[in-house]
């Protein structure tokens, strides 16, 4: 890359060009290596520089969602909470998210990511750490309700800017390596959470319940008051690409390639597309799949096992281990056949295959049934990057933030739907199984209709 680098500039090419006669051969040599070099570059510096933080946000924010799974039993001890309250509390998040979904992906366009993120790590660890001051359950409720108004925005808002620096061709791969996230966060999380919750005594009068919320919930609080030093809101602004590469960046990066002002009427076509509404509907099924499986798996586990709460954790890490380590492999396939529709349809039937299993042995031999929760894990969890790349591939700019913003919204209705539906069905049958249908029955709807139909859309397949 150095040596191309010398004639970067227009003036040092004609400098040598007067010295040395360049043949027509050169030319073409030059202008296909050149620009790839510049690429090369450019998607490394960025890869670098923005996933690593972008991951450590997520892995927060999938922490301080997911928590209250593993302090079910302390939550129903302390607070009387019985399973369809418990699934009511841990679903009110996603009404919270849903209600003020599209106004906070508005608040990224018009206050740019730096500053929008910060307000949104901020104030969602506020009310994180808040959970661990609860004294009814009313309490919970709110605080979990106003957890999701304050997390609202923030995953759509990333993948947008993901489109704003990376162009499409690479899209699946970095959302492959964020979406690791969601199982990394469990499987790590279920230990440190199992950990804190199995300590024998009170710290500074807090119960273990208490202090997984409140040293759960400080982190983001302290990395959003850093956030606005961390990042940039476009390729142009960044301090460690050269001039080529921020040039090569604003031609090709899908949201960056229009120097237009974004206007409301643009975030309100996004808001109007169609397809935009059936990938939200699909999203519906998938966040089923995803809440229902992470809100209930340490519930199921013990009730598989037997074991206290450090014990159902450290089981809790195999799925979630196994799934992490399969999503970047998936979604790496996923981009070089550029078959996004049929990938995320498999995982999503592969899911619901799993869950099915899970049903069919869970009261006749508990190690098949963890096995087939596994398989479950990774069907979920591999589908999530190839899905999400499609309805990100739809439009640009301002339409773009506000279709994603809207396939995030309804979609995460699922997130309350499906940890309320298991629990009331686990009230009113005594067991397990007849939640697990349900959410297999979502993801196998779901994963059909995107290899039947999404395959075959142009947003399906990814354009080189």
């Amino acid at each position: 890359m150095h040596a191309t680098s010398l004639f970067s500039t227009p003036l040092m090419t004609l400098g040598w060009a007067a010295i040395i006669p360049i043949n027509h051969m050169g030319k073409t040599m030059m202008k296909k290596t050149m620009p790839k070099d510049i690429e090369r570059s450019a998607i490394r510096k960025l890869t670098l520089h923005i996933v690593p933080l972008m991951i450590l946000l997520y892995f927060l924010a999938f922490l301080d969602r997911n928590n209250m799974a593993y302090a079910a039993k302390a939550l129903e001890d302390n607070l009387g909470l019985t399973a369809s309250a418990f699934g009511f509390a841990s679903g009110i998040f996603f009404i919270g998210y849903f209600l003020f979904e599209i106004p906070s992906n508005a608040g990224t366009i018009k206050f740019g990511p730096r500053i929008w993120f910060a307000r949104i790590l901020i104030s969602w660890g506020i009310f994180a750490t808040l959970l661990g001051f609860v004294r009814t359950p009313l309490e919970l409720y709110i605080c979990r309700f106003m957890l999701g108004v304050c997390e609202a925005g923030f995953f759509p808002s990333v993948v947008y800017y993901f489109t704003v620096f990376f162009p499409e061709k690479y899209r699946t791969k970095i959302l492959g390596m964020f979406i690791i996230v969601q199982p990394l966060s469990n499987a790590v999380g279920s230990p440190i959470s199992g950990f804190i919750l199995n300590i024998q005594h009170d710290w500074f009068g807090f119960a273990p319940w208490q202090l997984l919320f409140i040293l759960e919930g400080l982190p983001p609080i302290v990395i959003g008051l850093l956030i606005p030093f961390l990042i940039k809101n476009s390729p142009k602004d960044v301090g460690y690409l050269n001039v080529e590469e921020k040039a090569w960046l604003m031609s090709n990066a899908g949201r960056s390639k229009s120097g237009s002002k974004i206007t409301l009427a643009d975030f309100l076509k996004g808001i109007k597309n169609k397809k935009y509404l059936l990938y939200a509907l699909l999203n519906f099924g998938m966040v089923c799949g995803i809440y229902g499986f992470g809100t209930w798996l340490p519930s199921i586990i013990s009730a598989l096992s037997g074991g206290d709460i450090f014990r159902v954790s450290l089981l809790a890490l195999i799925p979630y281990g196994l799934a992490a380590l399969l999503v970047y492999p998936w979604s790496l396939w996923a981009s070089k056949t550029k078959k996004l529709g049929v990938f995320a349809g498999l995982s999503m039937v592969v899911a619901a295959i799993g869950l099915m299993g899970a049903v069919t042995f869970f009261k006749y031999d508990p190690l098949v049934a963890l096995s087939f929760l596994c398989i479950a894990a990774i069907g979920i969890y591999t589908a999530v990057p190839p899905f999400l790349s499609m309805p990100a591939n739809i439009s640009t700019g301002a339409a773009a933030a506000a279709g994603l913003a809207v396939v995030s919204c309804i979609g995460n209705i699922g997130g309350f739907v499906a940890p309320y539906a298991v629990g009331v069905l686990n009230d009113l049958t005594g067991s397990s199984a007849p939640g697990l249908f349900f959410l297999a029955s979502c993801l196998l709807a779901t994963g059909l209709i995107c290899i039947f139909y999404c395959a075959k859309q142009r947003e399906g397949v990814i354009n080189s």
